[in-house]
């Protein structure tokens, strides 16, 4: 399954603002919208190009506080409707013209982005600043908090709307699961041995400034990577869309290290696993063995049929025989992720010796 655009679904899900790069043109905002619709969630765009700082930060008024008998005049702000509802209501926000506005404008839309709104899942799009009328970089400090992304033009999707009287189809959205950050613990233990080996990578500032607009290392993006990759294996993304995020994260030179680094750590192709389980052989490093047991997790719980989950299951019976405490901890996840309403077959020997395990663990 072609996986387009999943960098930029996958990211403002978790919490790590995207920002897409595209020409006009391109369906940026009606694809967010869609995933709005996906997610039966409000669609709040906003046009950084149309609006004031005040829009964002709110609107300064005159109110009276009562102190100890006492009546003392303060400043407070209202906020504008739209940045009411996403507080109100499940949303999806779309920061539009990013690189299309002034620079007060731009430090009010980082301090939006910086606190966040809870329950509202922010994205962020613009045209180059090349392409935008009166085009302005990104600050260091707003665009370590991102994920830079560019745009990718589903050319299928369109000649498929032409085809069919300009009905569109939606793109495909992956939804996260609600244990995606269960898969952090993986993630952040191979970034703590991948920082150990290449600590100057930890925090990278740019020494040429005109490369602080484009994303940079620091324990902010670092940390923000270590959210997407666990969101990203949670749904199944590919090793391209893993690319991306790492990039449009860290930045291209950190990216590429840390990229090669991983794939010399000897992690298999889930899928490979999963067709021939006897193929698995764990690592003696936790970590890792870890990594590729939440690696085949994930692949199941995102193509999740009873024949799938089967699999998992006789995956999880070699691990037991080589690492019974991975095995263990991979055991409630797999059965979490049990196809609803399937009746698991029944299993004797290493799964005999798990239950009683796990029974044990309970007294």
């Amino acid at each position: 399954m072609k996986q387009t655009n999943w960098a930029y679904w996958i990211a403002g899900q978790a919490g790590v603002i995207p920002l897409c790069l595209g020409m006009p043109g391109v369906a940026k905002t009606e694809s967010t919208r869609a995933l709005a619709k996906a997610a039966n969630r409000r669609f709040l765009p906003v046009m950084l190009d149309q609006i004031l700082p005040e829009d964002l930060g709110g609107y300064p008024v005159v109110k009276e506080l009562d102190h100890n008998g006492r009546k003392v005049e303060v400043m407070r702000r209202v906020l504008d409707e739209k940045f009411v509802m996403a507080r109100l209501e499940p949303s999806v926000m779309l920061i539009d013209e990013l690189t299309n506005t002034g620079h007060s404008t731009q430090a009010a839309a980082l301090q939006l982005m910086a606190e966040g709104i809870a329950g509202c899942w922010i994205f962020a799009a613009a045209n180059p600043p090349e392409q935008a009328a009166a085009g302005v970089e990104l600050t260091p400090p707003m665009v370590n908090r991102l994920c830079v992304l560019k745009w990718e033009i589903d050319r299928e999707a369109i000649r498929d709307g032409w085809r069919n009287g300009l009905k569109f189809p939606a793109p495909t959205i992956p939804l996260l699961p609600p244990d995606w950050m269960d898969y952090a613990a993986k993630w952040g233990a191979l970034m703590c041995e991948f920082e150990s080996h290449f600590p100057a990578l930890l925090d990278a500032y740019p020494r040429d400034p005109a490369k602080a607009s484009q994303p940079f290392p620091s324990p902010r993006s670092w940390t923000n990577l270590v959210k997407l990759l666990a969101a990203a294996d949670s749904v199944g993304a590919n090793e391209d869309v893993r690319g991306q995020l790492v990039h449009g994260t860290v930045g291209t030179e950190a990216g590429i290290q840390f990229l090669i680094w991983l794939s010399q750590q000897g992690l298999p192709d889930p899928e490979i696993i999963l067709a021939d389980p006897s193929s698995l052989r764990l690592p003696q490093r936790g970590d890792l063995a870890l990594a590729i047991m939440s690696s085949v997790l994930a692949r199941v719980s995102a193509n999740n049929t009873p024949e799938r989950w089967e699999r998992g299951r006789d995956v999880l019976g070699v691990a037991f025989e080589q690492s019974q405490e991975i095995a263990i901890a991979a055991h409630g996840k797999l059965w979490k992720a049990k196809p609803v309403n399937y009746s698991p077959q029944a299993r004797n020997g290493v799964f005999c010796r798990i239950n009683q395990i796990l029974m044990g663990a309970e007294k």
